[in-house]
C-alpha cells in the first residue's frame, strides 16, 4: 500500500522527495560532524615514557599444577566423615568430590540452604541424586528435618536424570 505512491508519481513529486532526503541528510551530517560533542576525549598517550609505566615482572605467575593421572599419584576415594554415623550407602549411591560438583540448585526443591546441607553429607552430583532409593530419600529427610514427601513429590530423582542426559548432550555437542 506504501509503495503505491511511487506508482504513478511525476518528476517534481520525485524532485520533491529526494530534496527532503538530502535536507534530512545535511542535517544529521551537521550535528553528527560539526557540532563540537560533550564526550570526554581520550587523552594522548605520547607524551608518557617508558619509565613512568614501572613494568616489573612479564612472567605470568601461575603455574599449572600436575594431575594425579599424569603425576603418578594413586587417587584414595574417601567417603565424607558423617557419611557412615548418618547411615547413608555411598557405595551405592556414589562417591563424589566438591571439586566435580553440580548445580543442584537446578533441580526444583533444592535451593541455596538445602544445597548447602546436601553437600554437607557429601552429595554433590546429578548422578548421586539419581542412584537415590526409597531408603536414602527417608534418610535424608530425616537428615536434613525436610518436609517428608517433598523429594518424591518434586522427583528430585527424574530431574537430576534429565539433568545428566542435557550435560551429556551439551559435551557431545
Amino acid at each position: 500500500m506504501a509503495l503505491t505512491i511511487f506508482l504513478n508519481t511525476t518528476f517534481w513529486q520525485l524532485f520533491e522527495l529526494f530534496i527532503w532526503l538530502l535536507g534530512a541528510f545535511l542535517i544529521g551530517l551537521y550535528f553528527g560532524k560539526f557540532i563540537p560533542s560533550k564526550k570526554e576525549t581520550m587523552p594522548k598517550i605520547s607524551h608518557i615514557k617508558k619509565d613512568d609505566l614501572k613494568l616489573t615482572d612479564s612472567k605470568p605467575k601461575i603455574r599449572a599444577t600436575k594431575t594425579f593421572e599424569r603425576g603418578g599419584k594413586q587417587f584414595v576415594q574417601t567417603t565424607p566423615k558423617n557419611a557412615h554415623d548418618k547411615g547413608l550407602n555411598f557405595n551405592r549411591i556414589g562417591i563424589a568430590e566438591e571439586k566435580n560438583k553440580n548445580n543442584l540448585k537446578k533441580i526444583k526443591g533444592i535451593g541455596s540452604a538445602i544445597e548447602i546441607k546436601l553437600n554437607n553429607l557429601g552429595i554433590y552430583t546429578y548422578e548421586q541424586i539419581n542412584n537415590f532409593n526409597s531408603a536414602d530419600i527417608n534418610k535424608i529427610t530425616e537428615i536434613l528435618k525436610f518436609f517428608p514427601g517433598r523429594i518424591e513429590r518434586d522427583d528430585w530423582v527424574g530431574q537430576a536424570f534429565h539433568l545428566i542426559i542435557s550435560l551429556h548432550i551439551k559435551k557431545q555437542n
